[in-house]
């Protein structure tokens, strides 16, 4: 049987408010980078655009219509390196409401799906956070996930405090994800749940996880993103950790790796998805 690998790529920058030229620019840029390296699928940072938190209206400032010029420029590059590439960005939906939203775009350059963020970010009152870096009461949460059978993989999306929520990553998992694309903004100050809470999610559901995230201090709000994308494989062993800098991490996966993992611990509950029958009609209540 021949080995089912597959190189990937993450992708972090600092993304500032009101310049999203420039942030597009520099995903580009790196975007050449994973391409000249042969990659199938690359991860770009949640809120990629601008993470909105300059001011109380930056947010609607920063959004897009999708399809539309940020999503126009990144399928030119998946189209020019026959790749899948996906990463979140404030988006102008329908009457007037804005959205966390994923597109996916495939390596002919079309959008696959668009993954609308189902758990918004609300940081309560902890003194770490940057003001107006919350969602509720400004984004509008999305009902759906997706997986989708691209020419390597099952690739499921999720969004930064999707992490938090086990079920989201069991849903994925039981939908067929082989792959868990996961563009994030995480806080820095929450950097010591960042690494555990990704092998935990990767360990649990028998996957692949790449995720990526902003990186540094956004020079017009003080927010400070942790960075550090990686990519975990199934038995939660980290493959690839990005440094602190605006880069581009690239790895070659083997997805014969998932069957393994699989063979050698064969959780009762991938095998039995009746067990979550309740949990998804809860979930799809949400």
């Amino acid at each position: 049987m021949n080995p089912r690998r597959m190189t990937v790529s993450v992708i972090q920058i600092t993304a500032v408010d009101d310049d999203n030229q420039a942030n597009v620019d520099k995903l580009c840029a790196l975007l050449d980078v994973a391409g000249q390296r042969g990659s199938d699928l690359v991860v770009l940072p949640e809120v990629m655009t601008g993470s909105g938190a300059s001011d109380p209206k930056a947010y609607r400032r920063i959004a897009e219509k999708i399809p539309g010029e940020t999503t126009r420029r990144l399928a030119e590059k998946a189209r020019c390196y026959s790749m899948c590439v996906v990463g979140s960005m404030f988006e102008e939906g329908e009457g007037g409401l804005i959205y966390n939203s994923a597109p996916l775009i495939g390596p002919d350059g079309e959008i696959l799906f668009n993954y609308r963020k189902t758990h918004l970010f609300s940081p309560g009152n902890g003194p770490d956070i940057a003001a107006g870096i919350g969602e509720p009461g400004k984004i509008e949460p999305g009902n759906s996930l997706f997986v989708v059978e691209t020419p390597k993989c099952k690739l499921g999306v999720a969004t930064c405090a999707d992490l938090r929520f086990h079920e989201v990553f069991r849903e994925l998992s039981l939908m067929g994800a082989e792959v868990v694309a996961l563009p994030t903004a995480f806080p820095s100050p929450r950097l010591d749940h960042w690494e555990f809470t990704l092998r935990t999610r990767a360990t649990d559901n028998q996957l692949f996880i790449a995720a990526t995230g902003l990186y540094g201090r956004e020079p017009k709000s003080n927010a400070q993103f942790v960075g550090r994308s990686m990519i975990v494989d199934p038995w939660g062993v980290i493959a690839a950790t990005a440094p602190d800098a605006e880069c581009c991490t690239t790895i070659e996966i083997d997805l014969d790796r998932i069957r393994q993992v699989r063979d050698w611990y064969p959780l009762t509950e991938l095998r039995r998805p009746e067990i979550y029958v309740e949990q998804r009609r809860q979930f799809q209540m949400y």
